[in-house]
């Protein structure tokens, strides 16, 4: 099996480093992963400037570009045809509308898109020090989830409780809970004068969900949720029509498979 690894804290992160020698064990590792950090770059990608792809080492590859050009690259220029795409280790959760924001999702995401199963995987605590005792938790948990991306063809993200709080209470599989932060905006002035803005939220809240991603994590479960490629809100569609007045496809009622249809 031939694995494609990325990230969003950069090449030298300690936690790619991490995922790159447990997933050796499942099959040949190549990694693409942003030159320095790329957090909160979500699924952008990069169309208006070039791209500089550099080989650091044997199968490790930096590019100047966001986790999704680092995909990008690995399936349409490197053309590895993986077998499965994984992301991470994220420093720090990935929880709820966190995905959204989250170049480390947005990774899997991609490989997803793509039609190539795909896991992201996140930590709870941000510090970096805890990573390494996430070790013996990682391979058991890519030995049962790897199966079931393959069968679903999407992208499972999974986050991991904080390291000192294991053993963990065990694994769940999650919808997407709500994550809220205090979304500070921090006005200052740099050395010339000129104003600037630095956005963020130190404090945050996750209301309490029933089976929801924040819940496991609070609970001391290993969080698992598929995420789809399709985010079309389907439940909203039939209503919408006859609140327009309009007709609607039948083959739009029902969600399709494009992930599928791609690797096809």
């Amino acid at each position: 099996m031939r694995i494609l690894l990325t990230n969003d804290d950069g090449i030298h992160a300690p936690g790619l480093r991490l995922l790159a020698e447990v997933a050796a064990d499942f099959g040949e590792v190549w990694v693409v992963a942003p030159d320095t950090e790329r957090s909160g770059s979500s699924h952008a990608i990069t169309l208006f400037r070039p791209l500089r792809l550099r080989e650091v080492s044997e199968r490790w590859y930096a590019c100047d570009g966001t986790p999704t050009d680092c995909v990008y690259l690995g399936l349409h220029q490197l053309e590895l045809a993986p077998d499965l795409v994984l992301s991470g280790v994220n420093p720090g959760p990935n929880l709820a509308h966190d995905v959204l924001y989250s170049g480390t999702v947005s990774g899997a995401l991609e490989g997803a898109h793509w039609g190539i199963p795909a896991i992201a995987f996140s930590h709870f605590a941000s510090d970096e020090a805890l990573l390494p005792p996430l070790r013996p938790v990682l391979g058991p948990l890519l030995e049962q989830l790897i199966p079931q991306a393959k069968a679903l063809g999407q992208t499972l993200n999974v986050n991991l409780p904080a390291a000192d709080r294991m053993p963990f209470a065990g694994l769940r599989v999650t919808r997407l809970g709500a994550r809220f932060y205090s979304n500070e905006v921090y006005e200052r002035n740099d050395p010339r004068g000129r104003l600037y803005f630095w956005i963020g939220g130190s404090r945050v809240s996750m209301p309490d969900l029933p089976g929801s991603d924040c819940n496991a994590i609070r609970d001391n479960f290993v969080s698992v949720t598929p995420l789809a490629d399709d985010i079309t809100g389907h439940d909203r569609l039939a209503p919408l029509a006859d609140a327009l007045g309009v007709a609607m496809p039948e083959a739009a009622a029902k969600p399709d498979d494009r992930s599928r249809s791609r690797k096809a």
